[in-house]
């Protein structure tokens, strides 16, 4: 995208917001927020820009408290997001004060968007009529390239290499066999794709959030499994649970709530999911951020521990 178009879209924000523009990002997403404005962009790395967005939107009942907001397509491939009630999304603010009650309801409301939009029909391919949703996000399309060999950056490559040695062929086989199982999976449900705490806007400053909670979507709206979207955001509560450190149980009770919100717990996927997430996450950090052997390291052994458990490849009936 192009900063004229960037400029163009901040043009349009109220005068008297509280400050001017703030941009951040990595080689992978650009994000500048204004007021209520938030544009998303694919970065310069970005091996793909983000999924169009279909002709009719899903069809999903209206959740209280919580709403699903697509962004507007702008030139270059970006997206904006406008009249959003918050300025700071759940990972920003964990980042800055960990975990704590007055995120729960966020949490919860995130549960429950994704559980109103796996509801949405799925719509049925036609010779004449708008092409089908894709059948996997684009975080996991470069998770299964990455762990598959196939990835074009060098230090994501070395990364992969790092990682193949620490765990080991059985771990290694698995994290890989557990990527396939996701993506063979048929019962497919109309998914958001990435459900990511940087997706998610709220304002809980020592309470619950005040305003609407806000779930920024479409830009990998897909067909998927139900638990892919759940795991996505449970594997990066459980990955800040253990970067940030802190109340493990304050951790456990955000982790709770997206799955009560829900309806429905993850069981035996849980640690399988977080392993695929915080992988996609090692692969996405040493392609589009830098090469730090020692974070490296650290991710390696932490997914041997999430990789030592089995389990069945879902829980029950899908």
């Amino acid at each position: 995208m192009t900063a004229t178009a960037v400029e163009g879209a901040v043009e349009g924000v109220a005068e008297d917001a509280a400050v001017g523009p703030v941009r951040f990002g990595t080689g992978l997403l650009r994000t500048t927020v204004h007021g209520g404005l938030w544009i998303r962009e694919p970065g310069p790395l970005a091996p793909a820009g983000f999924h169009p967005l279909p002709a009719a939107l899903p069809e999903t009942p209206r959740i209280p408290g919580v709403r699903l907001v697509y962004g507007e397509e702008l030139p270059g491939g970006a997206r904006a997001y406008r009249g959003l009630s918050g300025d700071e999304s759940v990972a920003g603010h964990l980042l800055r004060h960990g975990p704590h009650s007055g995120l729960r309801p966020a949490l919860h409301a995130l549960g429950r968007a994704l559980a109103a939009l796996h509801t949405a029909p799925v719509p049925a391919p036609a010779p004449a009529g708008p092409p089908a949703p894709p059948t996997a996000s684009r975080g996991w399309d470069r998770l299964d390239a990455w762990l598959a060999g196939r990835a074009p950056e060098v230090w994501a490559a070395q990364a992969a290499s790092v990682l193949r040695e620490r765990l080991g062929a059985e771990r290694w086989h698995r994290l890989r066999d557990w990527t396939a199982e996701l993506a063979a999976d048929q019962a497919l449900v109309v998914s958001h794709g990435a459900p990511g705490l940087g997706s998610l806007v709220a304002n809980p400053v020592s309470g619950p959030a005040e305003g609407p909670v806000e779930l920024l979507a479409g830009e990998d709206l897909c067909l998927a499994p139900w638990y892919s979207d759940v795991g996505w955001a449970v594997g990066e509560l459980t990955e800040l649970a253990w970067q940030l450190g802190g109340d493990g149980a304050a951790w456990q009770r955000l982790v709770d709530a997206v799955e009560e919100g829900y309806g429905r717990p993850l069981g035996p996927l849980r640690p399988r999911l977080a392993a695929l997430r915080i992988a996609l996450h090692l692969h996405d950090y040493t392609a589009y951020v830098g090469w730090q052997p020692e974070t490296v390291e650290r991710f390696a052994g932490f997914l041997g521990y999430l990789t030592g458990f089995g389990g069945p490849t879902a829980p029950g009936d899908h």
